[in-house]
Order: structure tokens, then C-alpha cells, then sequence
């Protein structure tokens, strides 16, 4: 069904059908919950929580905080925010991809959906690469049995160190990031 006719006046009366079963004063926030929920009874727990706080009274102590990691691409990360972001595959060939690298409005685009999608972090960003890829993932990078790519020429101009790791962060390194995404 595409946007236009019949269909998409279908849709704006089941979205304001929707819109004007929820509360007035209901946040962004708790909209995007609320939409990205995957039970009718975690839409439930929002709409309560919104009553709640729009009646003035505090929710009970022991309501369960509801934990929530979203995997999405660098393009549906557009206008969202994350406390702590994982950005894998940061290596010369994926980002930039070895198609951008041939053409120079195709690297100035991954370079902004880079940055962009670095600036979602509230508290940390992590990049990772893989030191070298076998079997069907080289073979489709580069036409080989082991690829080894070098880092990304985003990081290096943004001057960035690498650590070479066999192993996840330190337990340092983890408080540190716990401390900051409390802050957050």
C-alpha cells in the first residue's frame, strides 16, 4: 500500500485514532517508549506511569525499570540518543565503505552518518574492528580466503587511538562508563 489515496487516509485515522487514546501530556519520550514497547502490558506500565505523573503521584517504589538495549543502523539512529553506543566494523572498506572510497560524495555522506551516529552517545561511544575476517565475509570484502583491513581514516582523522584487545574492557574502564551513564 502506498502513501498516497486511499491508503494513507487510512493511516492517519488509525495513527489519530491511536494519538487521541493516549494522554495530552505525554512526553516524547514516553511516546517512543510506548511505540517501541512489544506487549499490550509494557504499553500498559508507560500509560500508567504517564497517569501517575500527570495526576501528580509518585508510581510505587518496587515498579520494575524497564532495561532496554535497541539495535539499530546509523540511519535509524538519526534524531535518537543512547546513554552508551557500540559502533562495530569501524575498519577502511565497511566505514568508509570500498564503494565511498570511489566516490567523494559517498565518503563525505558516510563521514557525516559517522559523526552523527558518534554524537548519539550520552555517556560513551565504543568502536570495534575485527583484526581479520575468513571464509564468506573475506570473500565478499575482498575477494580472498582472509581479509585484513586497517582501520577506518575517520578515526585516524578524528586522531584516535586503537587498543588492541583480545579481551572487553577493564574493570576500570567499565566503572568508569557506569559512573558516567548514571550522570546521565
Amino acid at each position: 500500500m502506498g502513501w498516497s489515496g486511499q491508503g494513507s487516509a487510512d493511516s492517519l485515522q488509525i495513527w489519530n485514532t491511536l494519538v487521541g487514546s493516549l494522554p495530552a501530556q505525554m512526553t516524547l519520550d514516553k511516546l517512543l517508549l510506548f511505540l517501541a514497547a512489544d506487549s499490550e502490558s509494557s504499553q500498559q506500565t508507560i500509560l500508567d506511569f504517564v497517569k501517575q505523573r500527570i495526576n501528580g503521584t509518585q508510581p510505587p517504589a518496587s515498579a520494575p525499570v524497564q532495561k532496554r538495549i535497541s539495535i539499530l543502523t546509523m540511519h535509524g539512529a538519526k534524531g535518537l540518543s543512547g546513554k552508551v553506543v557500540f559502533i562495530p566494523g569501524v575498519k577502511q572498506g565497511i566505514m568508509p565503505s570500498f564503494r565511498a572510497l570511489q566516490a567523494t560524495g559517498l565518503l563525505i555522506e558516510q563521514r557525516r552518518l559517522f559523526y552523527v551516529s558518534l554524537t548519539r552517545a550520552m555517556a560513551c561511544c565504543i568502536t570495534s574492528r575485527a583484526a581479520q575476517h575468513s571464509g564468506a565475509q573475506a570473500m565478499a570484502l575482498t575477494q580472498g580466503s582472509v581479509a585484513r583491513l586497517t582501520r577506518s581514516q575517520f578515526l585516524n582523522e578524528m586522531s584516535v587511538p586503537s587498543v588492541t584487545r583480545t579481551a572487553g574492557l577493564s574493570q576500570t574502564e567499565a566503572a568508569a562508563i557506569v559512573k558516567n551513564v548514571n550522570n546521565c
